[in-house]
């Protein structure tokens, strides 16, 4: 079969994956997904599965690098060039250059700030005023390829990880449908990722530990970790006898007593941090819904002493 400009094989694996795989479809050809399998035992949504199925896409399943590579040996793939979203599986040079235009990569954040894992998050953690997305042509070392384009995006201070992955979801796919044509036209010049004028750093993937609140980090620190891990690993701490997840807090004031510490005050809850205090607006104590500070103060006045 002869190779189709607009055809693309999509390899991806995630909940951004598959909210990214569905906007393509709008605008090219999906030959075959290719996502990482899905783990013995595993109950619930597999979102890039659902929707493959859904949308009767050819889909392969694979485990790791080297049944990627015999894939691409067995298969006989038409699409010039690969997309690649939030796949979770290191892909070797032999893969990206199976596809005549290589594999684009589309990496939630402006190269060559936050390489690595989770740049959305870290993002997030450091306090920066910006983001983005860069799409770069994927090379064996880990996101060090050329650009073909990237947009970037203010950090709203009320953004949650959620939130703010949503809005990136929505810039990635500006960028494929606009650039990903002109590059196979011969009209998109890859470029060094210097010409970002951003530093080189890099994330890694979050751990159940980081969700351990430690206050005493500054008020506005743990704060934004609030907002990044509200889906995962969640902000745990003890307040008083009561075993809680804070789900939204802002910083106030300093309330002059050692970090950890809490004061009640109109139906506030104020926690001492290294630098200023937290005010806490929700939380869900163990086994228990969501809700707000004061439905907890009056809920569980008795166990905080």
């Amino acid at each position: 079969m002869t190779k189709k400009s607009k055809t693309v094989v999509f390899f991806g694996s995630g909940p951004l994956a598959a909210k990214s795989l569905e906007l393509l479809t709008k605008d090219f050809e999906i030959e075959a997904v290719i996502t990482k399998s899905t783990a013995p035992g595993h109950k619930g949504k597999v979102p890039v599965l659902d929707l493959t199925k859904k949308l009767g896409i050819k889909t392969y399943s694979i485990d790791s690098r080297m049944q990627l590579d015999d894939l691409i040996k067995d298969v006989n793939f038409i699409s010039q060039v690969g997309i690649l979203i939030d796949f979770g599986i290191i892909v070797s040079q032999k893969v990206i250059d199976y596809f005549e235009m290589g594999i684009i990569n589309s990496h939630f954040s402006i190269l060559p700030q936050w390489r690595g894992a989770d740049p959305i998050s870290f993002s997030l953690l450091s306090g920066q005023k910006t983001t983005g997305v860069s799409l770069m042509l994927l090379v064996e070392a880990m996101d060090e390829g050329p650009l073909l384009g990237y947009s970037e995006i203010t950090i709203e201070p009320t953004l949650t990880n959620p939130s703010l992955s949503e809005k990136l979801v929505e810039v990635s796919h500006s960028l494929i449908k606009d650039i990903v044509p002109l590059y196979l036209d011969g009209n998109a010049t890859p470029q060094p990722q210097s010409v970002t004028g951003k530093n080189i750093s890099y994330s890694r993937k979050l751990t159940k530990s980081d969700g351990l609140i430690d206050w005493t980090k500054p008020a506005d620190k743990i704060e934004r970790e609030i907002r990044t891990f509200i889906e995962w690993p969640k902000s745990h701490a003890k307040i008083g006898n009561v075993e809680v997840i804070i789900t939204s807090a802002h910083v106030s004031p300093t309330i002059n007593t050692r970090s950890g510490e809490f004061r009640t005050k109109n139906s506030q809850l104020f926690i001492q941090c290294g630098e200023d205090s937290l005010s806490i607006d929700k939380l869900k104590p163990a086994g228990k819904p969501e809700m707000t500070i004061s439905a907890f103060l009056a809920g569980y006045s008795g166990r905080l002493t």
